[in-house]
């Protein structure tokens, strides 16, 4: 009720015109936060049609195949100076669709042993490749997404209204200021000798 009471428009004489200001400020940001909903909707919605899309499309042009390990992982191992594991890749081999052989060094399971075997996705020219999407991925890309928008706009708006009230309170108390330097000047008696 402090905040109605604060920002209302009303023909209270003790208002300033930098409050009228603020008030306006805070309707139009409460209305622009309302309104970054729209684009929220239409990001999240964009972004599922595009899943879904590509839900129907990558398993045709995926293949998982079995890869063989010709090398152990452990050898691979890239390792900071701090001792951190970077990732742990090793030596596969596969065949495509077509029957050809292919290698390369790939992320593999931390411990496997070379001549253990793996599965993984290969694209249509036969590179290794991530899974095709699902839909669970789908649905939270485009939750990520729309809320993202709404979080971006809404973190502009709320940044402009806090520069616009920090601008009016300097204009405030810069009023202020004068003000009780005239009433100063005005209430002050003269010194009887």
């Amino acid at each position: 009720m402090r905040c109605v009471r604060r920002y209302r428009f009303d023909r209270n004489p003790l208002r300033r015109r930098s409050d009228r200001i603020e008030a306006v400020a805070v309707l139009v940001t409460m209305l622009a936060v309302l309104a970054a909903v729209w684009p929220a909707l239409l990001a999240g919605r964009v972004v599922y049609q595009r899943g879904l899309v590509a839900e129907r499309v990558e398993p045709a042009v995926r293949h998982r195949v079995t890869a063989v390990l010709l090398e152990d992982a452990a050898s691979s191992d890239t390792v900071t100076s701090q001792g951190a594991v970077l990732g742990i890749k090793a030596k596969v081999m596969w065949h495509t669709p077509d029957g050809r052989a292919r290698s390369q060094v790939v992320p593999v399971p931390a411990q496997a042993k070379a001549g253990s075997t793996l599965k993984m996705w290969i694209d249509a020219a036969g590179r290794p490749a991530a899974a095709p999407r699902t839909h669970p991925q789908t649905v939270a890309d485009a939750v990520v997404a729309g809320f993202g928008v709404f979080a971006g706009g809404t973190g502009l708006l709320i940044g402009g209204l806090a520069l616009a009230r920090w601008s009016l309170d300097r204009r405030r108390y810069q009023e202020w200021e004068e003000a009780w330097s005239t009433a100063h000047d005005r209430w002050r008696r003269p010194r009887q000798p």
